[in-house]
């Protein structure tokens, strides 16, 4: 069955408001909008009370509401326009999206939580349920974000280049990433270019971070 779309109009300042009358208007081509009724027929709008509800489904009702959307007493903020359809549409796709992204959270194994808590900054000395709480707690709030995060292509890169800063095989000052004394961005964008230009460098970046020495003709690892 189909939903009504339902358009509600709301005064600002309600107490005292017994009717309320709209006038004609100029567009922003300056010409007069006037209000015509359904039968084309010149007419004023005036609600009853301070709250009016609108069907869309009503002819007469639309002409309405085309009318008043741009009256300057609506885009003014003296009266509030609510769809309450697209309202109720997107605090359903909301709701869905917050439960798929929980959902997501809750299955996410212990190094996909370990990465998502590194590239939220979040204390990486919590315990694993706490983390995995905190996560589900963000999927619940910022359903999109989550997503965006959790099956971003570049996600590993991404969680590298914090590793590599936090031990200090990339620096960071003044705004700007170092390798070296090489300039590599000013922000992450830029340095996943120049590590994905650099694949050299990539290379022994993560032989170092994982404590490894590269020979010629093998990779040794250090011992502490």
């Amino acid at each position: 069955m189909k939903a009504k779309e339902l358009v509600q109009y709301d005064y600002k300042n309600p107490k005292g408001v017994a009717s309320y009358s709209f006038g004609n208007y100029k567009g922003k081509n300056g010409r007069t909008i006037e209000y015509k009724d359904i039968n084309g027929n010149p007419d004023q709008i005036t609600f009853k009370g301070a709250s009016v509800l609108l069907d869309m489904d009503n002819e007469s009702h639309v002409l309405i509401d085309a009318f008043l959307k741009n009256n300057p007493d609506v885009l003014g903020g003296k009266w509030i326009r609510k769809d309450l359809h697209a309202i109720e549409k997107k605090k359903t796709k909301d709701t869905l999206d917050s439960a798929r992204a929980i959902i997501e959270a809750a299955k996410m194994t212990d190094k996909e939580v370990i990465q998502f808590a590194t590239l939220k900054r979040l204390n990486l000395n919590s315990e694993m349920d706490v983390l995995r709480a905190k996560l589900i707690e963000i999927a619940q709030n910022d359903a999109d974000g989550f997503m965006e995060t959790h099956f971003d292509p570049e996600k590993d890169l991404r969680v590298f280049i914090l590793e590599a800063v936090r031990e200090k095989k990339l620096n960071y000052r003044n705004d700007t990433f170092y390798y070296g004394k090489e300039a590599i961005g000013t922000n992450e964008e830029q340095v996943l270019v120049w590590l994905k230009d650099n694949k050299d460098i990539l290379a022994i970046l993560k032989h170092e971070i994982r404590g490894e020495t590269i020979t010629k003709n093998k990779t040794v690892k250090t011992e502490d």
